[in-house]
């Protein structure tokens, strides 16, 4: 597996777990501030996953 290759998967998986955190945040007692930095982060993730398969494509 490759730089890209492990970089992707990780991002993928921080999406995911922001991704449940927001569905199911009251099981864990979340706040609304948990639940809504969750869901800045998952923003900022997917971004860096563009950004990253945008220079996987590129070839850098």
């Amino acid at each position: 597996m490759n730089k890209f290759e492990m970089e992707e998967k990780e991002l993928k998986e921080k999406i995911e777990f922001c991704s449940l955190f927001i569905q199911y945040g009251k099981l864990v007692n979340a706040n609304s501030d948990q639940s809504a930095r969750a869901f800045k982060l998952r923003g900022d993730f997917e971004e860096e996953l563009r950004v990253l398969e945008l220079k996987k494509g590129t070839g850098q």
